[in-house]
């Protein structure tokens, strides 16, 4: 079975992030799982979550961060 049809049978459909297990090759399950799950940053969000910030104190380290690139793309 080629690359294409593997990727083809592991979809789920319905489902946004998971993946069927062709031929008991778990491992290409895990890999195409993995990937979607760093594509939609579930991941990323769960992090964030894990601790309320102040709204106040989201927005200020935005405006810093954009102060800190700012510099950098005025100085090339």
């Amino acid at each position: 079975m080629n690359r294409k049809q593997k990727e083809h049978q592991s979809v789920m459909p319905g489902i946004g992030i998971g993946a069927k297990v062709v031929d008991k090759d778990i491992s290409y399950a895990m890999r195409i799982w993995k990937q979607q799950l760093k594509q939609s940053n579930t991941l990323t969000r769960l992090k964030e979550m894990q601790e309320f910030k102040k709204p106040s104190v989201v927005r200020r380290a935005e405006i810093l961060k954009a102060k800190y690139l700012n510099k950098f793309n005025q100085e090339f």
